[in-house]
């Protein structure tokens, strides 16, 4: 068990204990802490934060898995991380390997996020640890010369995207069971189509319509080590999830809450992690000073950024006519730097930009020198915008015909 920041309440301030530090619940600890009305406990199995949205990128450039793992010790100022896995948690504290004393709490947060098979997530308590495995996955990357992947959901496409830009002398596969790359049903077919040219523009081997049963293989990944919460909320758990109510509570605790991936509410995404986080803070300081506040508003209409490698990747935005937007946007939003240099200020860290950034910086100076694009850009990222605002944020920006489906360019 390791600990950083402070350890000691000495001011006697309410106590919010977040279990989990991933975007979710770093995100909840900062604006808590940041308040300086509590002292916040943020417990994590791992001795530091993974950007796993960059993870993939992690599996193809040299170096780059440590830029995508953050120390915590900078992350609070009134309250202290600890590295230690959780064992029980109650109504009324929670329980670590490694100490005997219960933690009490008048605030409880459930942020545990999700378990998803490496290279998008790994799980390994130590950074080294963890960076050495990327490292070997790339050289095993480098090596062959035939590769398959299964599954052309958003992980899938990225993953296929960094390869096949990375590596040009590979013939990659990849294997989706339904009719169009994501999700057809949910995504406008622009979008889905606009990521399957781009693969296929780097040679990328795209087969629809085909299934390989890997439920053997999957069953490791079925949240094994979340059994303590099960054990605990038994009657909210549905299909792996907390279901929580309308403020995002644990049913019949008015001090328990559940965001991010272990929530019910929204998609597993990273902005809608943040968003529950920010609405949850908003609450328990409502709460402590016997103020109202209003029910949340999860997201109705799907939207996501997909890159595809440094140069290339399409958006959906979260209105009602699912605009689309092409790559030179979602190159500048995500593609080119994965938010990881937001994720370093996030953590109140430094960061060291990577030789092929440093390499692309030039080629965009003018617009990340332009205010008023970066306004647009910053308020994109919001994903929390009307079917008007999003046309007005999009007036300016480099220009497509939407009818056509051409990205913008």
């Amino acid at each position: 068990m390791g600990v950083t920041g402070s350890q000691q309440n000495t001011d006697k301030k309410p106590v919010v204990i977040v279990v989990g530090g991933g975007y979710g619940g770093i995100e909840v600890a900062k604006k808590l802490d940041k308040s300086g009305h509590f002292f916040v406990i943020l417990i994590d199995r791992k001795s530091y934060f993974l950007h796993n949205v960059a993870a993939l990128r992690a599996s193809v450039e040299k170096e780059y898995a440590c830029q995508i793992m953050i120390p915590y010790d900078k992350l609070l100022s009134n309250g202290c991380v600890i590295h230690a896995e959780v064992t029980a948690v109650t109504p009324e504290h929670v329980l670590i390997h490694g100490r005997s004393a219960p933690l009490t709490f008048d605030y409880l947060i459930i942020a545990t996020g999700s378990s998803y098979a490496f290279p998008a997530k790994v799980a390994d308590h130590n950074s080294a640890e963890a960076c050495l495995r990327y490292k070997q996955l790339r050289e095993k990357i480098e090596k062959a010369q035939r590769i398959l992947i299964v599954g052309g959901g958003p992980v899938g496409c990225e993953l296929a995207g960094e390869i096949a830009e990375d590596f040009k002398n590979k013939q990659v596969t990849l294997i989706h069971s339904q009719t169009a790359l994501i999700n057809p049903n949910l995504f406008n077919p622009k979008f889905c189509q606009s990521i399957r040219e781009q693969l296929e523009s780097l040679n990328v081997k795209v087969l629809l319509n085909e299934r390989i049963d890997l439920k053997p293989m999957l069953e490791h990944y079925k949240n094994s080590d979340m059994n303590y919460l099960e054990d605990a909320f038994r009657s909210h758990f549905v299909e792996g999830r907390i279901n929580v109510n309308n403020h995002l509570q644990v049913p019949g605790y008015k001090n328990i809450f559940a965001i991010g991936d272990i929530s019910s509410k929204e998609t597993k995404m990273a902005f809608y992690a943040g968003a529950q986080a920010s609405y949850v803070a908003s609450v328990i300081k409502a709460m402590q000073q016997n103020k109202s506040f209003k029910e949340y508003t999860p997201a109705t209409n799907p939207a996501m950024f997909v890159t595809i490698g440094r140069n290339g990747g399409v958006g959906q935005l979260p209105t009602s006519s699912g605009p689309v937007i092409g790559k030179t946007i979602v190159k500048f939003i995500k593609s080119k730097g994965m938010f990881t240099s937001k994720l370093w200020s996030a953590m109140n860290q430094k960061y060291t930009p990577t030789a092929n950034e440093q390499q692309g910086k030039e080629t965009i100076t003018d617009r990340e020198n332009d205010k008023s694009y970066n306004r647009k850009i910053n308020a994109l990222l919001t994903m929390d915008f009307t079917e008007d605002e999003a046309n007005e944020l999009l007036k300016g920006l480099p220009n497509r015909t939407l009818e056509t489906g051409q990205d913008y360019i």
